[in-house]
């Protein structure tokens, strides 16, 4: 069953056309072969014109859309006939070298390649057996042999080629699509973060702009500093994603940043309550650009969805990896979508580094748990 049904793929596989830019060489070859031959053995004019023919068919095959087995016996043919009418030209033979070359470079069917390579020989032995004086039969063979086997390689080359062009251009567009992914990801966590921290600043000096005037102030002057803190990151965000004439890239945020970051929003009066691990502040790189945006963008959420919550944030780090840990207490948020984007980009972030990220809501508030390696593997996005 498994021969059945490889002969039937086998045979149904497509054959490639000779490309035209091939036809100055198999013409000029042609020539050459014919012009060798009647020089080393001359033969009478019929024999000759017979040549000529068979050479014309050959080249026809990178002009015309002809049919390439039909085609190959024409050829095999007029060479049998011109070399075994006369038993001399013997190296037209090279003519049927040439086209086996070219029939198994070019036909999809392993099976069609060999019974072209199978014709040749028995014209080589048919030509032999009239003028087996003057004829010899086992070099040529052994060249029909040969020619076959190269014309696979070049066939198997161009397949290979094919399918390295294919994953070039699959790869590159996954390459933009991640790219894009990246920069919406950035531009969203610094957007979302900023914007929450302002927005508590606004939101409170709305609340005292009638009764106390300096508080108002300074709320607001809060909300100006969030923002221009926001948009310096998202300079530094879009810089880094150019790299400059020396090769390197601008610094990222790094874990570092997380006390300012749960300043901002303490500050903005969400009541959390941080405990993070002093190894987890020295963590740089995409390990600490992934812990500081999953810890902004789980306080935005909470300042979005429950401001009234008091959260709880922990960072706590092992020899394996660190987790983090951001639960808000208090009245349930209202059904959130869990598919949002926010949610989306904290579990890509944790993938990226090779972590995993859970985020859900609890009997009174919700829930972000992240655990990542503290020896990043980046896991490709599926």
């Amino acid at each position: 069953m498994h021969l059945r049904q490889w002969l039937a793929e086998d045979l149904h596989r497509p054959d490639r056309r000779i490309e035209i830019g091939q036809w100055p060489f198999l013409a000029g070859s042609s020539a050459v072969i014919i012009v060798v031959g009647q020089l080393t053995e001359p033969g009478p004019w019929p024999a000759l014109l017979g040549l000529v023919l068979a050479g014309a068919a050959l080249t026809s095959l990178a002009l015309t859309a002809v049919p390439t087995l039909p085609t190959a016996f024409l050829v095999m043919v007029l060479v049998g006939l011109a070399v075994g009418s006369s038993g001399r030209l013997e190296a037209a033979f090279l003519l049927v070298n040439l086209l086996t070359v070219y029939v198994a470079w070019h036909t999809g069917s392993l099976l069609r390649s060999c019974a072209v390579a199978a014709a040749a020989i028995v014209v080589i032995a048919g030509v032999w057996l009239a003028n087996p004086e003057s004829l010899g039969w086992a070099p040529w063979v052994a060249a029909e042999v040969f020619t076959l086997a190269l014309g696979r390689v070049l066939f198997a080359q161009h397949e290979a080629i094919v399918a390295l062009r294919q994953a070039r251009e699959e790869l590159a567009q996954r390459a933009v699509a991640d790219e894009r992914r990246r920069i919406a990801r950035e531009l969203h966590d610094l957007a979302g973060h900023t914007l929450a921290a302002m927005m508590l600043h606004v939101t409170g000096a709305r609340h005292v702009l009638r009764r106390d005037i300096d508080e108002a102030d300074d709320a607001l002057r809060q909300a100006e500093a969030v923002g221009r803190s926001g948009l310096a990151q998202v300079r530094t965000t879009v810089a880094s994603l150019r790299t400059t004439e020396q090769g390197t890239d601008p610094p990222v945020p790094t874990a570092l940043d997380l006390e300012s970051v749960v300043g901002d929003y303490a500050r903005a009066g969400v009541r959390v309550e941080a405990h993070i691990d002093p190894a987890a502040r020295r963590l740089e790189g995409p390990l600490g650009l992934a812990l500081t945006r999953i810890c902004a963008e789980s306080l935005a959420n909470v300042s979005r969805h429950a401001v009234e919550n008091s959260v709880r944030l922990d960072v706590v780090t092992d020899h394996e990896q660190v987790r983090v840990r951001v639960r808000d207490h208090g009245h349930a948020p209202p059904p959130a979508n869990t598919t949002g984007y926010g949610v989306i980009g904290m579990v890509e972030r944790a993938r990226s580094v090779g972590g995993t990220l859970t985020a859900g809501p609890t009997q009174d508030g919700w829930l972000v748990d992240a655990r990542l390696p503290l020896s990043p593997v980046p896991v490709p996005p599926s």
